[in-house]
């Protein structure tokens, strides 16, 4: 005779199985694995900073177990909230060891504890010290934040600057006179581009033009013999400073004629004849020059 289950019991298995596997699979998605022997100890804090349950627990930054439970009373608010940590069943808790609930900066929060040297531990359920560790957050608390609350105004002032600044016309007319400038410079820059590409080559062709002639009018000065030409300079300058001297003494006809105030009189005289001979000549041509067509008896006078 079989043995056979009724559809009743086979739906409560299944219900139970469905139970503890759900169990099992919440527990271990959280960190906890059930078949491994745990220490529980407590903790207690005025205020826990983002800290949830299965947040890590920590020595020296390795994990050594999770939060297990938290638990706030609500009919005592001020009571500090009670933190449940579930701990590797080898890790013993020596006496005087603290633990820190520390603030992450991106939110999240950890218990890290600071073993202490000692020959005696805690026993399971006891409650160790601990104490808040707010790091980067206490800093930014107490230094940044107070910096931060001196600069705000300054930052409102400067806001409504730069609004009365973007409101102000005379940006606008600025800002147009900018482009002006902009483009005129840069027309200015066309100019000067077209002057580089085309009167600078022009202009060194020239140069270069200019001084292969003065390189040729340098070779010829070169060949050109200046001892001999200051000599002969010389030699000149010496002969006439040679005939002012005489001049001056009286020497030549040149000298006699400039030292002899007879002679000087003399000719005053001649060209004064001269000119009353001149005069007289035309007033009266015909006591001079006799002409005749017929050849005729000279006039008697």
């Amino acid at each position: 005779m079989k043995f056979k289950l009724s559809k009743e019991f086979q739906i409560g298995i299944l219900v139970i199985v469905t139970i503890a596997i759900t169990f099992f699979g919440v527990n271990y998605l959280k960190g906890i694995n059930i078949f491994n022997p745990t220490n529980y100890y407590y903790l207690k804090f005025d205020r826990i900073n983002g800290l949830v349950e299965t947040n890590p627990v920590n020595v020296k930054g390795y994990k050594v177990g999770l939060v297990q439970e938290i638990v706030y009373d609500y009919e005592n608010p001020n009571q500090d909230i009670v933190v449940v940590l579930q701990l590797d069943d080898d890790l013993r808790v020596p006496e005087g060891t603290k633990a820190a609930l520390v603030s992450g900066l991106m939110g999240g929060a950890t218990i890290e504890l600071m073993l202490n040297e000692s020959s005696s531990y805690y026993k399971r359920g006891d409650t160790i010290p601990s104490y808040i560790d707010d790091g980067i957050l206490s800093a930014l608390t107490s230094e940044v934040m107070p910096r931060i609350q001196t600069i705000i105004p300054q930052l409102d002032s400067l806001i409504v600057s730069l609004n009365a600044i973007a409101e102000n016309k005379t940006i606008e007319s600025s800002l147009a006179n900018i482009n002006e400038l902009t483009g005129n410079l840069k027309k200015a820059s066309v100019g000067i581009n077209r002057i580089v590409d085309k009167d600078v080559p022009e202009l060194c062709t020239n140069m270069n033009t200019v001084l292969t002639d003065f390189s040729k009018v340098s070779g010829n000065l070169s060949k050109v013999d200046f001892d001999k030409t200051v000599a002969q300079l010389n030699s000149t300058l010496s002969g006439v400073q040679t005939m002012v001297d005489k001049v001056n003494k009286g020497e030549g006809t040149l000298g006699l004629l400039l030292k002899d105030q007879g002679l000087y009189n003399n000719l005053n005289t001649t060209v004064s004849s001269a000119n009353e001979l001149l005069v007289d000549l035309k007033a009266n041509p015909k006591r001079y020059v006799h002409f005749s067509v017929w050849g005729g008896k000279k006039d008697k006078e």
